[in-house]
């Protein structure tokens, strides 16, 4: 058989314990296998992990619904976080929106806010930040949205906004937001871990960033 990675003249190297045959690749030094029997080394196994994690399904869930691991969930969901690239400046993000949604780690007394902004025109996400509710946290995500060059940035009556968007593009008020507070009743419904009356949450704030990434832009 071919090698999978580099395409080389794989020699026989015995059986798995299952009766298998195994193959070795001497260009590129890897054993493996013609076919698997465990699901996870299927081809369409990371598309429908995202898809199952857009769509309100919780890691235990993921995992029972394709037949595998909650470990090898975890692992598969980080591992394509950090493959997923944050998108480039789009010429048509002269208007932002900027929000923040509650939720919590681990404990329900661990908060943490995720800070994002949507592209006025489209409701695309543009950037987000995951931390405490603090000056610092939003200053990152501020920062960001500034080396967009856009024309407004619109927020809530939050304070901190004042101090970090320079006047002249900054709108603040309720009807300024209107578009992401719709989007928050959408990522609260489409992602398990955010949503209000649910027993899932997140363990780690590397998994609630990881899903996000995926859900965002995956």
């Amino acid at each position: 058989m071919d090698c999978v990675n580099c395409q080389g003249k794989c020699w026989r190297s015995g059986r798995q314990k299952n009766g298998l045959q195994r193959y070795y690749c001497p260009t590129c030094r890897k054993y493996q296998q013609a076919r698997y029997q465990y699901k996870a080394y299927s081809g369409s196994t990371d598309s429908q992990i995202k898809s199952l994690v857009r769509e309100s399904v919780c890691i235990r869930g993921i995992a029972r619904v394709l037949g595998i691991a909650r470990g090898t969930v975890l692992d598969r969901i980080r591992g394509l976080a950090a493959t997923i690239m944050r998108p480039a400046s789009q010429p048509d993000q002269v208007s932002l929106e900027v929000d923040e949604l509650w939720t919590y780690v681990s404990r329900k007394d661990n908060e943490y806010w995720v800070a994002y902004a949507i592209n006025r025109g489209n409701s695309a996400v543009v950037d987000f930040v995951v931390g405490k509710r603090t000056k610092s946290t939003l200053k990152q995500l501020i920062d960001r949205l500034l080396c967009l060059k856009p024309k407004t940035i619109r927020t809530d009556k939050l304070t901190l906004y004042e101090r970090l968007i320079p006047k002249r593009m900054h709108r603040a008020g309720s009807i300024c937001i209107n578009r992401i507070e719709r989007k928050n009743l959408s990522i609260r419904t489409h992602l398990k871990r955010l949503s209000r009356q649910t027993i899932c949450f997140s363990r780690s704030l590397l998994m609630l960033e990881s899903c996000l990434l995926v859900y965002f832009w995956g």
